[in-house]
């Protein structure tokens, strides 16, 4: 069977959300990572976004795509605690299952066009954005209207040096997540952090990129991440991770024993 587009982006959810009369920009959360495993703050920090750019700049949310890494990235980032693409996508599609504006888009990690090379970030932004304005179904929905993609991400994909395809993402709204602020440390990373950003994008554009790039904090639940996960599984007398995932992934991954060490 030949796979379309349709397959890895699916828009049943957009478009239920879509307004063809919306005075508000309509507009796409996108984030891309490894999800190994999916948990709870995946999930807050969409909702920490929606609120912020709903309360901050008068956006109206449609709809947040989570873009899981193809194997080939996270087996080589992970090694042996690696888990399958099959099960990193059903683990977030239980975790997002009642959600009514969260969804996931696999182009990036299951077309056969992206099967040989690594496809950086800042390709799933504009193939997603070049999908979206060919879409019949969505040009109706929006009567013309346009449609806005917002980047979504942590302080650490902008920090690393290897990572800085947000150059590349210059006609897009960026939202920096400040997770791993802390009250000790916490300035010196946010400082660090914009001062990245201006060394990537130099002076004069960086003064006038700064205004579509726009921090939130999200200090709440800093103990819960993907590595607290695997490193609790690992000890196979501490359950610490079940309070970490979406119960029905707590099930998901009990009964197929994901990272059974």
């Amino acid at each position: 069977m030949n796979l379309q587009e349709d397959d890895f982006i699916p828009i049943n959810k957009l478009l239920k959300n879509l307004e063809n009369e919306s005075e508000k920009p309509q507009v796409i959360l996108l984030t891309c990572g490894s999800y190994n495993p999916i948990h709870n703050l995946h999930i807050q920090i969409f909702e920490h976004a929606k609120q912020y750019l709903e309360d901050e700049k008068q956006y109206k949310i449609v709809l947040g795509y989570i873009s899981p890494s193809q194997d080939m990235y996270v087996n080589q980032k992970y090694h042996k605690q690696a888990i399958p693409l099959k099960d990193r996508k059903e683990m977030i599609r239980l975790a997002i299952k009642e959600s009514p504006w969260i969804d996931i888009t696999t182009w990036e990690s299951s077309s056969k066009e992206n099967a040989k090379d690594f496809v950086h970030y800042h390709l799933v932004v504009k193939k997603l954005s070049k999908f979206l304005e060919k879409n019949e179904q969505v040009k109706k929905a929006l009567n013309e209207r346009p449609l806005k993609i917002v980047y979504l991400c942590g302080l650490d994909q902008v920090t690393k040096t290897e990572r800085n395809g947000l150059k590349k993402l210059e006609d897009y709204e960026i939202v920096i997540i400040e997770r791993y602020l802390n009250d000790t440390n916490g300035k010196k990373d946010l400082e660090y952090c914009k001062e990245k950003l201006k060394v990537m994008y130099e002076k004069d554009k960086w003064n006038l990129l700064k205004d579509q790039i726009s921090f939130i904090n999200c200090k709440d639940n800093n103990e819960i991440s993907s590595k607290a996960i695997r490193k609790s599984l690992k000890d196979k007398d501490n359950d610490d991770w079940e309070n970490m995932c979406h119960p029905d992934v707590v099930n998901y991954i009990k009964e197929n024993k994901i990272l059974d060490l």
